[in-house]
């Protein structure tokens, strides 16, 4: 079945009435639709269309009903499996979804990549990072920090392990 590539951003009947087509990306200016907005939208309406419950789409795929649901209404972003064994429960074309799902994580991947830059005090500026790095909590002893510390764990289980091991052989000649 040949499924068109608009859809209304609206979930239907019992299934929810939570829209999220329509939701802004905070970080694109609050005047843009968002790629995983788009994406939801267009799954919910080949859903509709196609008429495959979240039940139906359980059974038809290895992905459960509370998953589909979740990828649908846009509170956790569908894998790459997810759509294109969705694109087969509903017979149509993965290839539109998928192009959706890639711009999605890009754009995923973009907004907690600028969430992270800390901003400076001028107008939203990134603000330059320190030029020596923060100090690391140390172990106790000056200038060796953590990777003394794993060391240290690493000889004490491993001296354990040879002490068992050799009480284990004694054990086994008698001694």
């Amino acid at each position: 079945m040949a499924v068109g590539a608009h859809g209304t951003g609206r979930t239907s009947g019992t299934e929810g009435t939570r829209e999220t087509g329509d939701r802004e990306c905070s970080g694109c200016g609050g005047d843009t639709t968002t790629p995983w907005a788009e994406l939801a939208a267009e799954m919910r309406r080949i859903k509709d269309v196609t008429e495959l419950s979240y039940g139906k789409l359980a059974q038809r795929t290895h992905y459960s009903r509370s998953s589909w649901e979740r990828f649908l209404n846009q509170k956790q972003l569908p894998t790459r499996v997810a759509v294109e064994e969705f694109a087969a429960a509903a017979g149509t074309d993965p290839g539109p979804l998928l192009l959706r799902l890639e711009r999605s994580l890009a754009h995923e991947t973009a907004a907690r990549a600028a969430a992270a830059v800390p901003r400076g005090a001028r107008g939203g500026e990134p603000a330059l990072a320190p030029a020596i790095p923060a100090a690391r909590p140390e172990s106790g002893l000056p200038g060796l920090g953590r990777p003394l510390g794993l060391i240290a764990a690493g000889a004490l289980v491993g001296g354990g392990l040879v002490t068992v091991l050799n009480r284990a052989a004694r054990e086994r000649r008698g001694l």
